[in-house]
């Protein structure tokens, strides 16, 4: 099995594992990521109608004085709250979801030899693991995950939180078709991606 012999995979793994890394690496390779945390940036800009639909949700506490939502807020307010969480899901998801279903379906009639991948963290939650040829996920260590969140400004409560609204990343690992290690440098995971 060769990286070009995969075609249109699912991108998964725990938070703060090296999803991003990897998907950097994928694009130098030649490949083609959608990446579904920059289309939830796209669908919550202000006035778009999923914007709308989560300020009517949450209210304008969660406003920055912009009009544009502050993540900070919004996220405390869900990770602290599965129910707040299923709300926001309800409402952002199937917008995120028809964004990048039809950027895949475009870039295969445009670049049809193009390898692609879908960056999507909550793929085995959502299950969506069907919608591709094969699912690679990037893990890392609970340890290394906590570290690097709490060095991205959260508190110990905050990533914990974060971390426990996900399907713990052995399971994740476990389902898919291709499970990378990005516990050590950046380079030493992508090493891992030229192996395939």
């Amino acid at each position: 099995m060769t990286l070009t012999s995969f075609h249109s995979i699912g991108l998964t793994g725990g938070i703060a594992c090296g999803k991003s890394t990897f998907a950097e690496g994928l694009r130098a390779r030649g490949w083609h990521v959608i990446d579904t945390d920059r289309i939830a940036h796209e669908v919550m800009r202000p006035e778009q109608e999923t914007w709308k639909n989560v300020v009517d949700a949450f209210g304008p506490s969660i406003l920055q004085p912009d009009k544009s939502i502050d993540r900070k807020v919004l996220g405390r307010l869900v990770f602290a709250d599965p129910s707040l969480r299923a709300k926001l899901n309800e409402i952002t998801h199937p917008a995120i979801r028809c964004v990048w279903q039809r950027e895949r379906e475009e870039r295969a009639r445009t670049h049809p030899t193009q390898s692609l991948a879908v960056m999507i963290p909550l793929l085995f939650e959502c299950e969506l693991g069907s919608m591709f040829s094969a699912v690679w996920a990037v893990g890392a260590s609970r340890a290394t995950q906590m570290r690097r969140l709490t060095g991205r400004g959260l508190t110990g409560m905050e990533a914990e939180q974060r971390l426990a609204s996900q399907m713990p990343v052995v399971e994740k690992m476990a389902r898919a078709t291709v499970a990378f290690w990005g516990e050590g440098t950046p380079a030493g995971l992508l090493r891992q991606l030229d192996q395939i």
